[in-house]
């Protein structure tokens, strides 16, 4: 599965505080790697072909916010709120991202990679094309969720709810599974290996005769 990287262009690049940024209205092109000293709230705008780097959002208010082609680099994004937006092309690395939410959100090309993501939510998210790679996702949430073109490697999922989000075809083998909670809908062709099937077996009820 190809997944496409956002398309940022070097030579375009800006380096700028995010506060200052916002305030000459400059969402595009930019490269925000400076510590903010207050709080700030950023409404009905679109980030294209931008780079965050080491931005602790929790003094970040995010209203009807898109990102486009932009990148997340050692951030803190821990209780963000995505939902009902758009995000392409973009890629979360090393970032932590406790509780964030995606409820009705569309990601496409979006990457996860070192990401610690436990609590996180998504619901009724629509989803092509997406890599979950050494993530840790225990504890989230995915309800009725429309999945294509999904590649997980070395991802936790332990404790995290699977219900009506089909997932027939996707390759959990090298992850953790343990103690999710589903319905037999999602789960059916879903790829494991032999000793995740163990586990899914004694959740389901079924006991093992010695």
């Amino acid at each position: 599965m190809n997944i496409s990287n956002p398309k940022i262009s070097k030579r375009i690049l800006e380096s700028e505080e995010l506060s200052n940024g916002v305030e000459k209205e400059k969402y595009e092109g930019m490269i925000y790697d400076k510590c903010l000293s207050s709080v700030l709230e950023i409404n009905d705008i679109t980030f294209d072909s931008c780079i965050f780097k080491n931005i602790d959002f929790n003094n970040v208010i995010f209203n009807n916010i898109d990102f486009i082609d932009v990148i997340f680099e050692n951030c803190d994004l821990s209780n963000k709120k995505f939902n009902f937006r758009l995000l392409e092309r973009v890629i979360f690395k090393n970032c932590k991202m406790l509780g964030a939410s995606f409820i009705d959100a569309s990601l496409k090309d979006v990457q996860f990679i070192d990401c610690k993501s436990n609590y996180i939510n998504f619901s009724n998210t629509r989803i092509n094309k997406i890599l979950l790679d050494s993530c840790d996702f225990s504890n989230s949430n995915f309800l009725e969720n429309e999945l294509k073109n999904v590649l997980i490697e070395k991802t936790n999922f332990s404790n995290s709810d699977f219900y009506k989000t089909k997932l027939c075809g996707i390759d959990f083998s090298n992850s953790n599974i343990s103690d999710i909670n589903f319905d037999k809908s999602s789960i059916e062709g879903m790829i494991i290996d032999k000793f995740q099937s163990i586990d899914l077996v004694r959740i389901l009820g079924v006991k093992f005769k010695e």
